[in-house]
């Protein structure tokens, strides 16, 4: 109907750029065959979106008829720009995010314990670096739960952060963003990974100083109505443990599975100035074998009550464990194999995360920055 054309040519614009963002470099006729739009609707839509900046054309390849060469087309990876954070639970990470989802590191520095204090070292990072370029987003990964409408850090156990509104404590003229870093690690991996194309049911479990796991149902990130969907780290996986969580349960699943658990039981004095460096040095000694193999199983009884439960296609693990090699993979995938339900595994696949010099919330964030700059598209 025609009162509706406008509202379905936005609809169909986002549509194309969510199409060019997960399947670049691609030609019109490619596009067309994707989205179902006409050939005549597609030339039409991309010119638009060539002209404001958003796409390029960057060349040609292959021949759709004799004679005929397609036009590639691709994200203006420079247009669009954003200031991504990895909140640590000791060292946050910071670097600017690309339209293309991509990321370069731009520095480190030691987490505050108090958020006021952290989102003023955020602000004063955005004002020297909108100084160099043109910053159109600022997006966080948190180690906790986040509203992302009210942009609210809702608990971050291991930071002792609760009900933190972050656009107040900010304060900049641009969007702001967060999400959980386990999400964003999911959300990184579904648009940059091939095995998740066809992947409909995935769990990424990232481990670090506190373990965070991101859904992804039906092929979509799953927050849950509170937004507290995923925090598997939380489940009770000793009901008499006499070892209290950072959220005041008792008996987590993360209180044995996260780095602490390992530095803790290796019990002898590591070189480092905070759990992730002592970690670091764990990994390197000969007599924290027995150590890592219990860790392993640890890791692997989460995992087994998740596949029981959603019963996922594919479960990626990421973090400080990413590095420990195949033997160590083999026993979690082994572990899983025996003790969950037969059925929940004969397709499973797990893996660890396709992110190894860059940390894949990191890469979360800017792909977040990407998905709401598409969806402001007009």
């Amino acid at each position: 109907m025609k009162y509706n054309s406008p509202r379905i040519k936005i609809l169909n614009k986002k549509t194309i750029l969510k199409v060019v963002h997960e399947n670049h470099p691609l030609s019109r006729s490619d596009i067309s065959e994707i989205t179902g739009l006409t050939p005549s609707s597609v030339t039409r839509l991309t010119k638009e979106l060539i002209d404001e900046g958003y796409i390029r054309e960057i060349g040609t390849m292959g021949k759709n008829s004799p004679g005929r060469r397609r036009v590639l087309l691709d994200l203006k990876k420079e247009a669009f720009l954003s200031l991504v954070f990895d909140i640590g639970v000791n060292i946050t990470t910071y670097g600017i995010g690309f339209f293309d989802g991509e990321v370069e590191l731009r520095g480190t520095f030691n987490t505050p314990k108090n958020p006021e204090e952290f989102f003023k070292t955020a602000r004063e990072i955005y004002e020297r670096i909108s100084r160099e370029h043109s910053i159109t987003r600022i997006s966080f990964s948190v180690p906790g739960m986040v509203d992302l409408e009210e942009k609210k850090i809702l608990l971050a156990p291991n930071l002792g952060w609760e009900n933190v509104n972050i656009e107040d404590l900010l304060e900049v003229d641009v969007p702001v963003l967060a999400d959980n870093e386990a999400n964003l690690s999911m959300l990184a991996e579904k648009y940059h990974s091939e095995d998740l194309r066809n992947v409909e049911e995935a769990v990424f479990i990232i481990i670090r100083e506190g373990v965070g796991t991101g859904l992804m149902v039906d092929g979509k990130i799953f927050r849950g109505p509170s937004f507290t969907a995923g925090e598997a780290g939380h489940m009770t996986v000793n009901m008499y443990s006499d070892r209290q969580c950072h959220c005041s349960n008792w008996g987590c699943w993360e209180l044995v599975s996260s780095i602490n658990w390992a530095i803790e039981q290796y019990g002898k004095e590591l070189e480092g100035k905070n759990s992730i460096e002592k970690f670091q040095a764990l990994k390197q000694k000969n007599d924290a074998k027995r150590v890592l193999m219990r860790f392993a199983e640890n890791i692997a009884v989460g995992i087994v009550n998740l596949v029981n439960i959603l019963n996922p296609e594919l479960v990626i693990l990421g973090g400080e464990v990413v590095d420990l090699g195949d033997s160590f993979f083999s026993i979690i995938e082994d572990f899983v194999r025996q003790r969950a339900l037969k059925a929940a595994v004969r397709n499973l696949k797990i893996r660890p995360t396709a992110f190894r010099n860059i940390s894949s919330n990191l890469v979360g964030a800017a792909v977040l920055a990407v998905e709401d700059i598409i969806e402001k598209v007009k």
